[in-house]
């Protein structure tokens, strides 16, 4: 089978679908080429950062990210011998629009990020199994 496309980028993982995403949106036409059918698999980490929560914000999908299952971990704290605790880690001080780490499985911020490429009228962005 034979397809043409103006950019292929290849990974649909975090990085490759808002690439793929950014593209679309500037008026490419692009393929993002994952070798797996869907995004239903073990990843290294299913944590979103404060900066990447502000760019979901910047490409308007705050609001979609938001309805996804997600946990706010805005403190990292640890139990001591003495039955205390002690705080490693406190996000709620940083000076960003979202002071804390979304803990939230990647299949469903990479779905998100797909359904938004293919949203864009130019694109085929998302996973597309070969």
């Amino acid at each position: 089978m034979a397809e043409r496309t103006t950019c292929l980028v290849v990974g649909g993982g975090p990085a490759g679908m808002v690439l793929g995403l950014l593209m679309a949106r500037a008026g490419v036409e692009v393929t993002v080429l994952e070798k797996h059918a869907d995004f239903l698999r073990d990843f290294r980490g299913d944590t979103v950062h404060p900066s990447t929560l502000q760019l979901l914000d910047e490409l308007g999908l705050a609001e979609e990210f938001a309805r996804l299952p997600h946990t706010k971990l805005e403190q990292v704290v640890f139990p001591t011998g003495d039955g205390g605790t002690v705080t490693v880690g406190d996000f709620r001080r940083l000076p960003v629009p979202y002071p804390y780490i979304a803990m939230t499985p990647q299949w469903d911020l990479l779905d998100l990020l797909a359904d938004a490429g293919r949203r864009e009228r130019r694109s085929r962005c998302g996973c597309r199994p070969r």
